[in-house]
């Protein structure tokens, strides 16, 4: 038991500064583009998210430019990964994603969010740049974001 406890510290220890990290990093002030910014979600399959006690932290997305890493947290579990972008197009793909393996009360949220990531293969960003949606083919979106921008 006691191997386990020290096994479960060390891996959440190693997702908290790999979180600090990532949110450090985010500009404070707007960028154009999807990239370098903090995306909350706020729809998936065309439902507002709520969030209860039972989620660890809000699920998010952070895209990073300097290595085409994605960050983020699923509400329980962090998130990371690759994507491929053409801003051309508006097509992205996101690829090799894992998540931290922790049990918690409610995943929905966050099965429906990776579910929705592996599925994206476009974006768009509204005109005021305030919202993401993550599209497939013509579909409704699989998933909307909201960018927050830290003080």
């Amino acid at each position: 038991m006691k191997i386990i406890f020290q096994t479960t510290a060390v891996v959440a220890f190693f997702f908290i500064m790999n979180a600090c990290k990532t949110t450090s990093s985010v500009q404070k002030t707007p960028s154009d583009g999807i990239t370098e910014k903090y995306w909350k979600l706020i729809e998936i399959n065309g439902k507002t998210v709520e969030w209860d006690e039972s989620a660890k932290q809000e699920a998010f997305i952070i895209l990073k430019d300097e290595d085409n890493s994605v960050n983020g947290n699923g509400g329980c579990n962090t998130l990371t990964g690759s994507y491929e972008l053409d801003r051309k197009t508006n097509r992205i793909k996101f690829t090799q994603m894992a998540t931290s393996m922790m049990a918690c009360f409610n995943m929905e949220i966050e099965e429906q969010l990776k579910q929705a990531l592996s599925m994206a293969d476009n974006y768009s960003l509204s005109d005021d740049g305030k919202y993401l949606s993550l599209n497939r083919a013509r579909m409704a979106p699989l998933a909307r974001f909201e960018v927050v921008y830290l003080r």
